[in-house]
């Protein structure tokens, strides 16, 4: 374990920069670089800001990254997800032995009394059988007429592209939401591109002044400003 405040301020004393020498080559404000130096974590604007913040910050200054990220997971856990409280099962009613044998007994009666009845058939007198006229109903089938089948196809979303053209912006890329899959985390360097083909992310920018954001080619809304930007497209 190593004081990760400490050994970022000792890198940039070493390279003979001071806050705002940071904060230029960053693009990251100087409170937060100096939150950073301090481990005051609680000053950043969220667990998500610091772990980027620092990473840019970390390689900005030459050192490993990926090691000073590692130490700060150690120091700063995940928080755990909070338990989803499950509905009670609801159970079907069940029938006693009682009303069983009750419904039973009903069955056998209507079946003896079904049986005798044709068994015994009442007497008809001739003359009333001779006037007796059956009648046969013929039912015709009801015409149908099939379906038509429909194709539907689900419309390509229009490319997001991220455009650093005024500078260096570090971007995450989460799917839907803030805590939505994450599909991509990176700081792009003045003249790099990404694009994505995905609908409906949602995206933190760290200097949303430095790059240029476009949804089918058309400008995203919203990406203004020196500081922390959150955007959904």
């Amino acid at each position: 374990m190593f004081d990760i405040g400490a050994s970022l301020a000792a890198a940039r004393d070493a390279r003979g920069l001071s806050l705002a020498d940071a904060e230029r080559l960053t693009n990251i404000r100087g409170k937060y670089l100096s939150a950073l130096e301090a481990n005051d974590y609680d000053a950043l604007p969220g667990r998500t800001y610091a772990r980027a913040f620092l990473r840019s910050y970390a390689a900005a200054l030459g050192l490993q990254a990926d090691t000073f990220v590692a130490e700060f997971e150690g120091v700063v856990p995940e928080p755990e997800e909070e338990a989803i409280a499950l509905p009670p099962v609801r159970r079907r009613p069940t029938i006693s032995p009682v009303a069983a044998g009750a419904v039973v007994v009903v069955a056998v009666t209507v079946v003896v009394v079904a049986w005798v009845g044709t068994s015994h058939p009442s007497s008809t007198p001739p003359a009333a059988a001779s006037r007796t006229t059956t009648r046969t109903t013929v039912t015709r089938p009801a015409t149908t007429t099939p379906a038509t089948a429909q194709t539907t196809t689900a419309p390509v979303p229009a490319t997001l592209v991220i455009r650093a053209t005024r500078g260096r912006c570090w971007v995450l890329v989460r799917k839907a939401s803030q805590s939505g899959t994450l599909v991509y985390e990176g700081t792009l360097e003045q003249g790099q591109v990404v694009r994505f083909a995905t609908a409906d992310l949602w995206i933190r920018f760290g200097a949303p002044s430095a790059v240029d954001v476009t949804r089918g080619g058309k400008p995203v809304a919203g990406v203004t400003g020196s500081g922390p930007v959150d955007v959904v497209a």
